[in-house]
């Protein structure tokens, strides 16, 4: 089985690294890349950078590494991206995987789903940070101090056409046939958007709902737990060949 994991915002395939080598030790096919302008890409002009282009990264990752029977995993804004690279090329795609994570409708951006109070706060943080081009990662959730210190140096600013953009379906007629979904919501992040996204997929035909006990950074503070998760849930499907 092939795997793709998709970071959130400020992060990059670094935040999937302890997750990819246990899902690898046990056999899977597992790709991890950092999206355009952030992590070891953010030299890239930030201005040049959106939703669009970050589909795109993930879409060419699927295209040219010509991968097929895909579980597609992402991790808060990551659910963004995936939601877009899947609508472009479903039919590699087995599975997809939300971890707490963004949940747009057609004609959305995430400043749409996120909250007035988080997307001012962004604004302002952005004109500060650099002029208004990118978004510098919040203390919002806090992290402990000994992982703030570990991942601390490692988060870059995101630039902010990936939360302004719109998402714009290229095939919306094909929405109501799209591959199993599974949401995870971590429940110890109290007043998260993330709660919503749950709450409106329970119980809704193709999709399944599981819940961490745990933080919104599950994926870096708890990748066994992750990565025994997302193995579950191929073997739930039948997709682990």
């Amino acid at each position: 089985m092939t795997i793709v994991l998709v970071h959130g915002a400020w992060a990059g395939a670094w935040s999937w690294r302890d997750t990819a080598r246990l899902l690898r030790k046990k056999g899977y096919d597992v790709y991890a890349q950092s999206m355009t302008g952030i992590a070891e890409r953010s030299h890239v002009d930030p201005r040049t950078v959106n939703l669009s282009t970050h589909i795109a990264d993930i879409t060419g990752l699927l295209r040219y590494e010509e991968l097929e029977n895909v579980l597609i995993v992402g991790h808060s804004y990551g659910g963004m991206v995936i939601t877009g690279a899947v609508d472009r090329e479903p039919q590699r795609i087995a599975g997809m995987v939300y971890v707490d994570a963004f949940l747009p409708k057609i004609g959305q951006s995430l400043w749409d789903i996120a909250g007035e109070e988080r997307v001012e706060m962004q604004k302002k943080a952005a004109m500060a940070h650099d002029g208004g081009h990118s978004v510098p990662r919040p203390n919002v959730p806090p992290m402990p101090p000994d992982l703030a210190a570990k991942w601390g140096p490692l988060f870059t600013a995101q630039p902010i056409g990936t939360m302004s953009e719109k998402w714009v379906s290229v095939r919306p007629e094909a929405q109501r046939t799209w591959p199993k979904r599974h949401y995870i919501l971590c429940t110890a992040y109290k007043g998260s958007p993330f709660h919503a996204f749950a709450d409106e997929v329970k119980g809704q035909p193709g999709w399944d709902y599981s819940e961490f006990d745990a933080l919104h950074d599950v994926v870096r503070s708890h990748p066994q737990m992750t990565a025994d998760r997302i193995e579950a849930i191929a073997k739930g499907w039948g997709i682990t060949e």
